[in-house]
C-alpha cells in the first residue's frame, strides 16, 4: 500500500559494513539507497561535512564524532544515528546524548548483516506504527461522532475532533484530563443529574465485554443525549488498561421521534409503523385501545404475525382484503374496521418499513344498513318496499316459481270508522302473519294495504293453496279478536310459473287479476289465476 524509500548516509571507511548494507533485502514497501561520506562530498575539501538533511540513517565511526552535534542539528526529524566503534575515540556523555545506537566494529560480515536485518526490521516497524497512528487519526476525525481513549483512571488519552468541538476546548486541552474538567461539571453535579457516563466506563471494565448505553452530558450547546458504545482495552497479560467509546449524538432524532410520537398521538386513527421485516416499532394510544393492549404489553419489536395472531384469539379478529371485523376490546361489542397498509420508502426507493392505519367505520357500516334498509323497506310494517320487490325478483322467472297477491277486505272501512292509528296497527298485524306462515318466500307491502309474497323455486298450485288456506284462518283469527278489525278480511289471487321464461311483471299481473277475482266472488278468500280470467 505504501512505498517508502530509506536514505542511509555511511561516514565511516569499512567497506565490510558498506557491502553488508548494499546487500542487505529491502522490506516490502521499502528501499533504500546508500550515499558515503566521499560520494557526499566529492568535488570538495575532504573535511567539508557530509549533508545529511535527506538521510534516514546516518553511520559513522570515531573519527568523525566531533561532526555529530553538526549533523544531528542539520538532519531531519527521526534521523538514526548509528556509531560504529572502531576505539579510535571514546564519546562524551554529551555526544552519547545525540546517538541512537552504537555498532561494534566487526571482521565477521555476518554480524554486519545481523545487525543491518535487525536496524530495517526496526525502521520498518517503526514505519508501520506511525502509519497506524496516522490510520487511527485520519479514521477518527473523519466521523461526526464523538470518540475516545481513557485509561482505567478515566483520563482521556486520545479523542477527536468532533469531541473537541463539542467540548469546546482544544486536544492539548482534553487529553490527559477527566470527565469533570472536560464536561465542566462538579461531582455534586453529577450526582444529582442524569448522568451515568463514568457508570457506564466501570459496567464495561467490570464485565470485559462491549456494551451500548444511552447518555446524556451537559455541553455547551445545552443537554445533549447520545447512543454510546463503549468497549474494554487490554494490556497484553489481559487486564483491564481502559477503555474506548464512541458516541452518536441522538439529541435531533429523539427530538424527530418525539414529533413523530405527537403526530401518531394526533391522527384520529389506530396507528401502527412497521421495519422492513413487519416488526412492531411504534403505534399510538388509538391503536393500543383497539386491540387491548395493556400499560404492562411490551409489543415494540415484536413481529406483525404475532399481534395479529393474539388478536384473532383475544378478539376474534377476522380480515377480509383490507375490511376487518372484530370483537370491541373494551365492551365486546362488534365493530367493523377498514384497514391500510402503504409502504415507506427510503430516498433509494427501498422499502425500510409500512404505516398500518386502522379506521373503526362501525358507526358509518351501521348507518350506511339503516340507509340500505330503509330503501328496501318499508317503514311501517318492516317488510320489504315495492322497489326492493321488483328490484330482485328476477325480470324472467324459471319454472316453479310462484306468487300470493293479498289484499285486505274492507281496509278502508277501519280507517274512516277508527282512523289511520288503527289502520296502520291492521297492516302491521297482518305483516306479521304473512312472516310467520310464508317463510322463505320474498314478502313485500305493494302499497296502501297490497302485498304480495314470491316464492322463487319449486312452488306448486297445491303448496300455494295451502299458504293461502293458512293465511286467512290466521287472519280471520287476528282480525276477530279486535273490535277495530271484525270486519278486515284478505282476497288472495295465487298463481304459478309452470314454464321456464314467463315474465315477472306478467306473473304479479296474474296475481292481481286472480285476487280481485277473488274480491268478486266474495272476498276472504282466495282464487288460483287462469287464463279464462282475463
Amino acid at each position: 500500500m505504501y512505498h517508502h524509500t530509506l536514505h542511509i548516509l555511511l561516514h565511516c571507511t569499512d567497506a565490510l559494513l558498506e557491502s553488508s548494507l548494499r546487500r542487505a533485502s529491502a522490506h516490502p514497501g521499502f528501499t533504500h539507497t546508500i550515499t558515503t561520506a566521499c560520494e557526499s562530498t566529492c568535488g570538495q575539501d575532504a573535511t567539508a561535512l557530509p549533508n545529511p538533511a535527506e538521510a534516514d540513517i546516518v553511520l559513522l565511526d570515531g573519527a568523525a564524532l566531533a561532526q555529530l552535534p553538526a549533523m544531528r542539528k542539520a538532519a531531519k526529524s527521526g534521523a538514526l544515528f548509528i556509531l560504529v566503534d572502531d576505539g579510535a575515540g571514546e564519546p562524551t556523555a554529551e555526544l552519547l546524548s545525540l546517538l541512537d545506537h552504537i555498532w561494534p566494529v566487526s571482521a565477521s560480515a555476518s554480524r554486519y548483516d545481523f545487525h543491518v536485518a535487525l536496524l530495517l526490521d526496526a525502521v520498518r516497524q517503526h514505519r508501520e506504527h506511525e502509519l497506524t497512528i496516522q490510520h487511527f487519526e485520519t479514521i477518527i476525525n473523519l466521523t461526526s461522532d464523538l470518540v475516545w481513549v481513557k485509561d482505567a483512571k478515566g483520563s482521556h488519552i486520545k479523542v477527536n475532533e468532533a469531541f473537541c468541538r463539542l467540548v469546546g476546548k482544544s486536544r492539548q486541552l482534553v487529553e490527559g484530563r477527566g470527565h469533570y474538567f472536560i464536561w465542566d461539571l462538579e461531582p455534586e453535579e453529577y450526582a444529582q443529574g442524569e448522568f451515568v457516563c463514568l457508570e457506564t466506563d466501570q459496567i464495561v471494565m467490570n464485565s470485559g465485554e462491549p456494551g451500548v448505553f444511552d447518555e446524556v452530558v451537559k455541553a455547551p450547546q445545552g443537554m445533549r443525549q447520545f447512543k454510546t458504545r463503549k468497549a474494554p482495552l487490554f494490556n497484553a497479560d489481559g487486564s483491564i488498561m481502559g477503555t474506548v467509546g464512541i458516541a452518536h449524538d441522538v439529541t435531533d432524532l429523539a427530538n424527530m421521534t418525539a414529533e413523530l410520537d405527537l403526530v401518531l398521538q394526533s391522527i384520529p386513527y389506530a396507528v401502527m409503523i412497521l421495519d422492513s421485516n413487519k416488526h412492531i416499532v411504534n403505534f399510538n394510544d388509538r391503536f393500543k385501545k383497539l386491540f387491548g393492549i395493556g400499560p404492562t404489553d411490551y409489543i415494540a419489536g415484536e413481529s406483525r404475525d404475532v399481534l395479529r395472531q393474539r388478536a384473532v384469539e383475544r378478539l376474534g379478529f377476522s380480515r377480509n382484503g383490507r375490511h376487518v371485523v372484530m370483537r370491541s376490546a373494551v365492551d365486546g361489542h362488534e365493530k367493523y374496521i377498514d384497514m391500510y397498509e402503504n409502504d415507506i420508502f427510503d430516498i433509494f426507493e427501498n422499502v425500510i418499513g409500512m404505516i398500518c392505519i386502522y379506521r373503526d367505520v362501525t358507526r358509518q357500516r351501521q348507518i350506511e344498513r339503516r340507509l340500505k334498509q330503509r330503501a328496501n323497506t318499508d317503514d311501517l310494517t318492516g317488510l320489504f318496499n315495492r322497489h326492493y320487490f321488483f328490484k330482485n325478483i328476477p325480470a324472467t322467472l324459471a319454472a316453479g316459481a310462484g306468487l300470493a297477491y293479498i289484499d285486505l277486505d274492507n281496509f278502508k272501512h277501519v280507517n274512516d270508522k277508527f282512523g289511520h292509528h288503527a289502520g296502520d296497527k291492521a297492516l302491521i298485524l297482518a305483516a306479521q302473519i304473512l312472516r310467520k306462515h310464508l317463510r322463505g318466500a320474498v314478502i313485500a307491502r305493494l302499497g296502501g294495504d297490497e302485498f304480495a309474497a314470491f316464492f322463487p323455486e319449486s312452488c306448486s298450485k297445491a303448496l300455494l293453496r295451502n299458504c293461502a288456506d293458512e293465511l286467512l284462518v290466521a287472519m280471520g283469527e287476528a282480525f276477530d279478536t279486535h273490535e277495530a278489525f271484525a270486519g278486515l278480511s284478505a282476497s288472495i289471487g295465487i298463481t304459478l310459473a309452470e314454464q321456464p321464461g314467463l315474465a315477472r311483471d306478467d306473473l304479479v299481473r296474474q296475481g292481481d287479476v286472480a285476487m280481485y277475482e277473488a274480491k268478486r266472488l266474495g272476498k276472504r278468500r282466495y282464487c288460483v289465476y287462469s287464463a279464462s280470467l282475463e
